[in-house]
């Protein structure tokens, strides 16, 4: 079975470094250290156009999609206001007509269920454009996961990335293992297919075994290093006033090394 890679990044940099390392899509976002927020629309110009022309053998600018993440704001709530939704829905719009290929979204209500209403405006915006929703879906309850799949099932997303309830991927493989089963018998009852992505914490050092105990056809992550720092000076300590965040980038040799790893696995 062909796993496919899933990328995340925030900078142009990393884009490149994760389609040269050979990742099959990429999630693109803006400041991943507030968990991934909605990317410029001039970024994903670049990327598309970095696509287009730079990477012949790998066909088309469409062979390697360009998932944009659709989040204003950090917080684990994902319970989101109206202006805040129309904010999200206008920078959808702008990033759609500039080519993205897949949108990202997951709004929760206040009770902490998946919110069907803002999530319909969403799959009504995106069309036929395929969406995935994220890991909203473990800040839910797991004695509720059968009906917030389901919801997330009759509207049509394509692909939920988890990590299963857990904060990592590996912490959480039994869950889903668990949601695998639902999201099989939700396919069964006549609903759209739903691919799992196991996100979050994925490493070179687990990959291997979240896939062959999921049974998942797809994978997420950032393969991501901390960026030396540059030109340091005199006032190095004032520059990391401003920004005390290392800055971290994706790297190319750690998505080579789980392209490697996905490649040869056999589920």
């Amino acid at each position: 079975m062909q796993v496919l890679l899933e990328i995340c990044v925030d900078s142009f940099e990393s884009a490149v470094a994760a389609i040269d390392g050979g990742a099959d899509r990429i999630e693109l976002c803006s400041a991943l250290s507030e968990g991934g927020l909605t990317p410029t629309v001039g970024l994903l110009r670049e990327i598309k156009q970095f696509l287009s022309t730079n990477v012949p053998n790998r066909g088309t600018q469409h062979s390697i999609p360009v998932y944009c993440m659709i989040r204003c704001r950090r917080g684990n709530d994902f319970c989101f206001s109206t202006h805040e939704m129309r904010a999200m829905i206008w920078d959808m719009q702008q990033l759609k007509e500039h080519g993205a290929d897949g949108f990202v979204f997951g709004a929760l209500d206040e009770s902490g269920k998946v919110h069907r209403d803002y999530c319909k405006q969403i799959i009504e915006t995106a069309g036929s454009i395929p969406l995935t929703f994220h890991r909203a879906i473990d800040c839910t309850v797991e004695s509720e996961l059968k009906e917030n799949l389901q919801i997330i099932a009759e509207l049509g997303f394509t692909t939920i990335l988890t990590s299963g309830l857990k904060p990592t991927a590996s912490l959480g493989v039994k869950t889903i293992m668990e949601m695998k089963k639902i999201v099989s018998d939700l396919k069964m009852a006549g609903d759209r297919s739903l691919k799992l992505m196991p996100g979050s914490g994925v490493s070179a050092e687990n990959v291997l075994m979240i896939l062959q105990r999921t049974g998942s056809s797809a994978v997420h992550g950032s393969a991501s290093i901390t960026k030396p720092t540059e030109n340091r000076t005199e006032n190095s300590t004032t520059k990391d006033f401003v920004d005390p965040l290392p800055f971290k980038v994706c790297s190319r040799a750690k998505v080579e090394e789980l392209r490697l790893l996905i490649d040869n696995i056999a589920l």
